[in-house]
C-alpha cells in the first residue's frame, strides 16, 4: 500500500471548512445511542430472557451516497455560490453574538459572490473527477468479491459466543418484514431453540463531507441492528450505528491507487461494527444516577 498523503492548509477557507466539519460532527455525536439511557432493570429483563440468538444480515443492498466535488468551472461557479451564500448564515447562527444569524443573512449576497468567483479557480477538472469515478467504482467491486458479508455475520457470532453467555448461531431465513406488519413463523427446524433474532441491516455507505467545491470527506458505512423476540415478533433493542474513518480526504485522494485505502477503511468497519453491536445490545449497562435527592 502507498504512503498516505497528508495535505496541511493554511488558508481561510480551509480553516473555515475545518470548523463546520467540526459543528457537524458535534451534532452527530449529540445523539446518545437509546440503550445507554434505558433503566437498567427492563434491560436486564430483556437479556435474561435470552438464550440463543439467530444472526441474520439483510440481502437488501445498501444506498449509496457519495459527495462528489464540484466538476468543472461551471460546476465550480455553482457550488461556490451555494457555500458562499450559505457560510455566512451557518457562522452566524453558531456565533455567540446576538443577531448572528440575521447578520449573516445580510452578508450571505456578497459572500455567494465571492463564492461564485472562488469556485472558478478551486474547481476540479471534469476529466480528474470523472477519472476518480471509475477508480471508485473498481474499488466498490473488489469490495463485493471480499465476502464481507459472511465475515460480519461471523465476526458477529464469534464475538457474541466469546463475550457473552447467550448462544449465538447464523439464522440467514429470518424475515426483515417491520414485527408490526404481523406475525411471521421462523422457516427454519431450528427455530424452537432461537429465543431472539438479531437482524442487521446495512443502510447506507459511502462518502460524506460538507458542501463545497473540493470537500475533505470521510468514508462511512450506516447499519440498523434489531433486536427480535422470537415468541411474539415484537421489537426488544433498536439501534442505528455508524462507522466512519478518521481520516478525511478529498475525493480524488480517496480514489488514488484504485481506490485501495478506501477498501482498507471498509474492511476496518467490520470487526468495529460487530464488537459495537455486541457490547451495546449485550453487555452494555446504564447507570442509574443519583441526583442527591431521596425517595
Amino acid at each position: 500500500m502507498s504512503k498516505k498523503r497528508v495535505v496541511i492548509k493554511t488558508s481561510t477557507h480551509a480553516a473555515v471548512l475545518a470548523m463546520l466539519s467540526f459543528l457537524v460532527m458535534v451534532a452527530a455525536c449529540a445523539r446518545t445511542p437509546s440503550i445507554y439511557v434505558m433503566n437498567p432493570v427492563p434491560l436486564e429483563t430483556v437479556r435474561s430472557g435470552i438464550s440463543t440468538v439467530g444472526v441474520s444480515l439483510s440481502p437488501k443492498l445498501p444506498e449509496t451516497k457519495v459527495l462528489l466535488p464540484a466538476k468543472g468551472v461551471w460546476g465550480g461557479i455553482k457550488r461556490g455560490i451555494v457555500f458562499g451564500a450559505a457560510l455566512p448564515v451557518m457562522l452566524g447562527f453558531a456565533s455567540p453574538v446576538p443577531g448572528g444569524t440575521y447578520l449573516g443573512l445580510l452578508v450571505s449576497p456578497f459572500s455567494a459572490v465571492a463564492g461564485g468567483v472562488y469556485g472558478v479557480s478551486a474547481a476540479v477538472p471534469a476529466q480528474e473527477v470523472e477519472q476518480a469515478e471509475t477508480m471508485l467504482t473498481i474499488a466498490a467491486d473488489n469490495l463485493k468479491q471480499m465476502g464481507l458479508r459472511e465475515q460480519f455475520v461471523n465476526r458477529v457470532i464469534d464475538l457474541g459466543n466469546a463475550r457473552t453467555p447467550i448462544q449465538f448461531i447464523p439464522y440467514p431465513d429470518a424475515s426483515f418484514a417491520p414485527p408490526h406488519h404481523g406475525t411471521t413463523e421462523l422457516r427454519d427446524p431450528k427455530s424452537n431453540s432461537i429465543n431472539a433474532q438479531l437482524l442487521i441491516r446495512v443502510e447506507v455507505t459511502g462518502l460524506r463531507g460538507i458542501y463545497s467545491i473540493n470537500p475533505p470527506m470521510d468514508t462511512f458505512l450506516r447499519i440498523h441492528a434489531q433486536l427480535i423476540r422470537s415468541a411474539d415478533r415484537s421489537t426488544l433493542l433498536d439501534e442505528h450505528l455508524i462507522c466512519a474513518s478518521d481520516e478525511e480526504r478529498t475525493f480524488a485522494d480517496w480514489a488514488d491507487h484504485e481506490g485501495i485505502d478506501l477498501v482498507d477503511e471498509f474492511k476496518s468497519c467490520v470487526p468495529e461494527l460487530a464488537e459495537k453491536i455486541i457490547d451495546d445490545f449485550f453487555l452494555v449497562y446504564p447507570v442509574e444516577w443519583n441526583d442527591g435527592q431521596s425517595d
